[in-house]
């Protein structure tokens, strides 16, 4: 209580005590893409993503090559921007938005969108969203391979990470998106 009145606030405050913050939650919180992909992204940050190097590990496959490049062997690390396959993807997401970069490995790329997310404006907004819709698109397109042999271009996955993008958008976003020439 609080001048003799009931406090939500208060109340809420000393319930949950103080936790520190997580770093991601720049990404996940207050990020206008799909649920799914939020889910997706999540998982992926927490390295929970099924993919085959810990299937392999409990004896559940018996290879772990990676099903989109055939090169590596697939883990977290490789399947989010090692892989040939996503770091086309993930270049041409880099290159819609205006960073000059190169991909790398999942745990550097993701620090880096991280302290990128620190910053406002609408470019940022927009790196929040195509990060969860990419890391969901690619997940599911490794698993199309996996499951059912079928596999999108790169290209034709990055169009996709656009619609799904471009869907959720604010008109605010949805102008500045179109300022970047999509």
């Amino acid at each position: 209580m609080k001048h003799g009145k009931f406090s939500i606030k208060l109340m809420y405050q000393k319930r949950s005590g103080t936790h520190a913050k997580v770093p991601w939650r720049r990404l996940t919180c207050h990020n206008q893409a799909t649920p799914n992909s939020l889910f997706i992204l999540w998982i992926a940050i927490w390295k929970r993503l099924p993919t085959l190097d810990k299937l392999l590990q409990w004896n559940i496959v018996s290879a772990s090559l990676c099903p989109m490049c055939q090169v590596g062997s697939e883990s977290m690390e490789h399947i989010f921007f090692d892989c040939q396959f996503s770091a086309q993807v993930w270049q041409m997401v880099l290159k819609l938005l205006q960073f000059a970069r190169r991909p790398v490995g999942f745990t550097d790329e993701l620090k880096w969108v991280l302290k990128s997310c620190k910053r406002g404006g609408n470019r940022h907004k927009l790196l929040r969203m195509f990060s969860a819709e990419s890391v969901y698109s690619l997940w599911l397109n490794r698993n199309d391979q996996v499951y059912n042999k079928h596999c999108k271009s790169p290209t034709e996955l990055f169009r996709e990470i656009q619609f799904r993008v471009a869907s959720r958008l604010s008109d605010e976003l949805c102008s500045y998106l179109l300022e970047l020439g999509v």
